[in-house]
């Protein structure tokens, strides 16, 4: 054999070890990266553990890895959403567009019994375009069944430029309003400094915990990424861009949520009583402005 050949072979030999040397490295950095992440959910397991705090079976997701911050670009239903308002059946219903296409008000002229059960059931037939929200839940208190708008198939949470509340009063539907934000395909999503991986489920349990927000007893029943913001706009206002970062929607004992910002790991102060009283009286406040405006207007073509 000649000297190039065995020098040949020598130099594929030893190829051929670093590869293998190199794959052993790295399967051993990710069991290492792997082995850390468990350690530190068991850390959090424990800590909340000591304290009286469970975490249901199946609650904890896996994480969704990058989550973008999105934004829309205004609120107002679109062209189909509005052929779809024009269809609605207006010898059973009082059907007004109000504010330029930015908030449907319905009255129903025969209410529709509801139970809890059914609710979501009966909305999806009352309303064309159902499919844009979210169930949140009934709040009786108010006579209120709240949903949200989706984007991405994640829900957008407590903004009133994307909500449909629907009355309830004795155990019927009486009515709605809705308002949807719109985003443009293409432009929806936007670079942030803060992007990139949310933090994991377990870290924003752990931060509600020493936060005072969970006690001892509490179980975690649920949890999943939706969006949020802190820029609230009047629905009677100029509706311009919003910006909706990830969020963690944590769910305790089946009945309260509480959200904490999926980049930052910063809590989030909403309360469902404030934000559905504050829209009722949004709403209560701008129907008489809203109609006058509407006949002066009327009355300003006719002249």
């Amino acid at each position: 054999m000649q000297w190039g050949q065995i020098k040949l072979l020598f130099i594929l030999s030893f190829l051929i070890l670093d590869l293998f040397l190199l794959q052993q490295f790295i399967e051993k950095q990710s069991q290492d990266v792997l082995g850390q992440i468990s350690t530190a959910e068991e850390n959090i397991e424990t800590e909340l553990a000591e304290d009286g705090i469970t975490i249901a079976d199946g609650a904890n997701p896996q994480e969704p890895g990058e989550v973008s911050t999105i934004k829309s670009s205004g609120s107002t239903f679109s062209e189909e959403i509005l052929g779809q308002i024009e269809d609605m059946d207006e010898e059973e219903q009082t059907v007004e567009v109000l504010n330029e296409n930015r908030v449907l008000k319905v009255e129903l002229d025969d209410p529709v019994p509801v139970t809890e059960d059914n609710v979501i059931d009966k909305v999806r037939s009352l309303v064309p375009f159902y499919s844009q929200y979210s169930f949140w839940g009934w709040n009786e208190e108010n006579g209120v069944a709240l949903f949200f708008q989706k984007a991405n198939d994640r829900t957008i949470y407590f903004n009133n430029s994307g909500s449909l509340l629907v009355t309830i009063e004795d155990g019927e539907i009486t009515g709605y309003v809705a308002t949807m934000l719109a985003f443009n395909e293409g432009e929806m999503t936007i670079d942030s400094e803060q992007d990139g991986a949310v933090i994991a489920p377990l870290n924003a349990v752990r931060t509600l915990h020493r936060q005072g927000m969970l006690q001892d007893g509490d179980e975690v029943t649920s949890m999943s990424i939706g969006y949020y913001t802190e820029i609230f706009v009047e629905p009677s206002e100029e509706k311009g861009e919003q910006v909706f970062a990830p969020a963690w929607k944590v769910t305790v004992n089946g009945e309260r949520s509480h959200f904490v910002y999926a980049l930052t790991g910063g809590v989030i102060d909403v309360e469902e009583g404030n934000f559905i009283e504050e829209e009722l009286q949004t709403y209560d406040l701008q129907e008489n402005p809203l109609e006058s405006t509407t006949e002066e207007n009327e009355e300003s073509e006719n002249n």
